[in-house]
C-alpha cells in the first residue's frame, strides 16, 4: 500500500503547488480522489478482492462512476470558484477512523 499512499499524497501536493502557480490567471486546481470504483480498470479483480476492499468502508458497496460525478461537477462549477488546493475523497468512507 505504500506506493498507493505515496501516489495519493503526491497528487495532493501537486494540486497545492499547481493552485499557487495558476491562481493569478483565475484558475483553480483541485483533485477528486475516488476509492475503488466499478470501471474497466477494476474489472480484472475478483469479486472477493473487491469485497475485501468495500467491506472496510462505511458504505458497503463498490463505488460507481456516477458516485464521483457530483464532486467533479461541483469543482468545475461556478459554485466552487473560490475553492482551490483541495482534495475531495470520494471513497465510501474507506479511510474512516475506527
Amino acid at each position: 500500500m505504500s506506493h498507493y499512499i505515496a501516489t495519493k499524497m503526491g497528487i495532493i501536493g501537486f494540486m497545492r503547488g499547481l493552485a499557487n502557480d495558476v491562481a493569478n490567471d483565475g484558475i483553480t486546481a483541485n483533485a477528486v480522489l475516488p476509492g475503488l470504483t466499478n470501471t474497466l480498470a477494476t474489472a480484472p479483480q475478483s469479486e472477493e478482492q473487491k469485497r475485501a476492499t468495500w467491506e472496510q468502508q462505511a458504505i458497503k458497496r463498490l463505488g460507481e462512476p456516477e458516485d464521483v460525478t457530483g464532486a467533479v461537477l461541483f469543482l468545475t462549477s461556478d459554485d466552487a470558484a473560490f475553492i482551490t488546493e483541495q482534495s475531495i475523497v470520494v471513497d465510501g468512507g474507506q479511510y474512516r477512523i475506527g
